[in-house]
């Protein structure tokens, strides 16, 4: 168990990554991405607890998700580069992972905090949530995390988001594409533990593939004729057709019984 992270076992295959620096709002310095993204490869790499994990949910501990970059440390011109380059990788393993990372986020989440918040694969937010990207008004540019942003958030949108950096709360965020799910806030981790529930009674195989097409989905170099990319399409459908999950899958539902990974 690190200072700055904490993870505990909620459940077969779903691991709590909790930010533990409540004092600073869990702010993002090289310290805590360092071990938020040696965590999650460990995670990936190992089973944690005796079970293969594969969900992470992440939450901050405190009043707040997060409160982005620290800015402390962008102060000092000898970590600049070293914490950016901290936060790029942090978002990238939580988009890219073959775990599916579920962001479990209350109180307020601003500029990188929000960037954690849409690399994640999905996000459960509390009612009294503030979102916002305050960069501008700092003399900042939202270019770690514009990328991430992008890929959840309509432009028009996201201009708002950055040039206004007005907050704005959990039902806007919803609105928006930034959070799939609005609870009460003592509701909040058994929203993100339910959301898990559906993932885990998919094939462990198939999930990873399907992350992985849904990046090729949305973040294709759309070089491919349109031909080209249904033929794509068809070839990833028949590999996984015929995969051993999917004949156990398909076995398990006209037997009416959860498939063998529900089970194991």
């Amino acid at each position: 168990m690190s200072q700055l992270i904490s993870v505990e076992l909620v459940k077969k295959g779903v691991a709590l990554v909790t930010m533990q620096r409540p004092e600073r709002r869990n702010a993002l310095s090289i310290a805590l991405l360092t071990e938020l993204t040696n965590t999650i490869k460990q995670l990936e790499a190992s089973p944690f607890e005796g079970s293969r994990v594969r969900v992470v949910i992440l939450r901050g501990a405190g009043p707040v998700f997060c409160a982005g970059m620290d800015l402390a440390e962008a102060t000092q011109a000898e970590k600049v580069s070293e914490s950016a380059r901290c936060i790029a990788g942090a978002l990238h393993l939580l988009r890219y992972s073959p775990l599916v990372t579920i962001a479990a986020v209350h109180g307020g989440a601003y500029a990188g905090g929000a960037g954690m918040v849409a690399a994640c694969d999905m996000a459960v937010g509390s009612s009294d949530l503030q979102i916002a990207f305050p960069e501008a008004r700092r003399g900042l540019l939202p270019a770690l995390i514009s990328e991430v942003l992008k890929s959840k958030v309509r432009e028009g949108d996201l201009r708002e988001l950055f040039l206004v950096g007005t907050p704005i709360d959990a039902m806007r965020a919803q609105q928006i594409g930034l959070l799939q799910r609005v609870v009460d806030p003592a509701q909040l981790l058994d929203a993100a533990v339910a959301m898990a529930d559906g993932v885990l009674a998919g094939g462990p195989l198939t999930i990873v593939d399907t992350k992985r097409l849904l990046e090729e989905l949305y973040e294709g170099s759309g070089t491919r004729g349109a031909i080209d990319a249904s033929a794509q399409s068809i070839e990833d459908h028949l590999r996984a057709r015929n995969s051993a999950e999917a004949v156990e899958g398909l076995r398990a539902f006209l037997e009416k019984r959860n498939p063998s990974w529900m089970t194991d």
